[in-house]
């Protein structure tokens, strides 16, 4: 095979490694925007100066979606971790 290891689908490690920083940046950017947009979120909320039934629930409604938001950004974070992962195998394996 030409001296260049293959893998699934034809792969060369070399694509594969190109392909997982690709996702990296593509995981880290929406982690960002997410980030972004929560911090949004949270300076929406006056809980503290809303006094009225419905002002109450929507203060109670940013809380639900904050923490939805951080849910997310948690799963982000794990595949972030993950791809950091594999990308460090996928060196180590092409300097050996």
């Amino acid at each position: 095979m030409d001296g260049v290891e293959m893998l699934l689908h034809g792969q060369s490690r070399s694509e594969r490694l190109a392909m997982l920083r690709t996702q990296r940046d593509l995981l880290f950017a929406l982690y960002a925007d997410i980030t972004a947009g929560r911090r949004h979120l949270s300076m929406l909320d006056p809980s503290d100066v809303w006094s009225s039934r419905s002002q109450r629930e929507y203060s109670c409604r940013v809380a639900e979606m904050l923490g939805d938001v951080d849910v997310v950004l948690h799963y982000l974070d794990e595949a972030l971790a993950s791809v950091r992962s594999h990308i460090h195998e996928e060196e180590q394996m092409c300097r050996a």
